[in-house]
């Protein structure tokens, strides 16, 4: 027999998987908590349980975003110097490629998971756990790609993550903007910094 423990992970496994088909199939907005309900095979109750409808769009993109990263080998600094230095904007584009596709798959829920989060109502991962992460690895790129202090690298890496955000947030209010509209704006958005950084090296 199942331990309770056991029982409500699994619960909120089939709720967040019901949650994550239906938003794809047929919207944000014209899913309901009952729709999710009947799919999962639980009461509303136990859908509540796990979650409001923007909650459960929240931890169905964590879920995602989470899986990304853990399962996406970083850029090393190592990697960059090998390749001349090189292209430090397209360094950074591997970097957050997975979650610019993941994004881009799905818009509607793209801006639909943007104003959730804005709205202040719930949190996400995102933006606490993974930040730093996700910062730690631009930072890498940035000393190897200039060879600046440490301290100059994570405040480039900070800014870079927010310009990252900040292009996100702009491409998601563009109706039918594909992705590679949102991995240009990402490179023009970060491109600046990587050019500071290399003008300060040469001087």
């Amino acid at each position: 027999m199942p331990t309770r423990a056991e029982s409500r992970d699994a619960t909120r496994a089939r709720v967040l998987a019901s949650s994550r088909r239906l938003f794809e199939e047929r919207g944000f907005n014209a899913t309901t908590i009952k729709d999710i309900a009947a799919d999962a095979g639980v009461s509303v109750g136990s859908v509540m349980y796990v979650g409001d409808k923007s909650g459960l769009l929240v931890a169905c993109f964590d879920e995602r975003i989470e899986a990304l990263h853990t399962g996406y080998p970083p850029t090393s600094r190592a990697q960059v110097r090998s390749e001349g230095g090189g292209d430090g904007a397209q360094a950074i584009l591997d970097i957050l490629s997975p979650f610019i596709d993941l994004f881009g798959s799905c818009p509607d829920l793209t801006r639909s998971y943007g104003a959730v989060l804005i709205s202040g109502a719930h949190s996400s991962r995102v933006f606490s756990e993974l930040r730093e992460e996700l910062i730690n690895e631009l930072q890498d790129v940035f000393a190897a790609a200039s060879d600046c202090s440490t301290t100059a690298a994570k405040q480039r890496a900070t800014t870079a993550y927010l310009a990252y955000l900040g292009a996100l947030l702009e491409w998601a209010s563009i109706p039918r903007a594909g992705t590679d509209a949102l991995r240009s704006r990402v490179r023009d958005a970060v491109h600046p910094l990587l050019t500071a950084s290399n003008e300060e090296h040469d001087q």
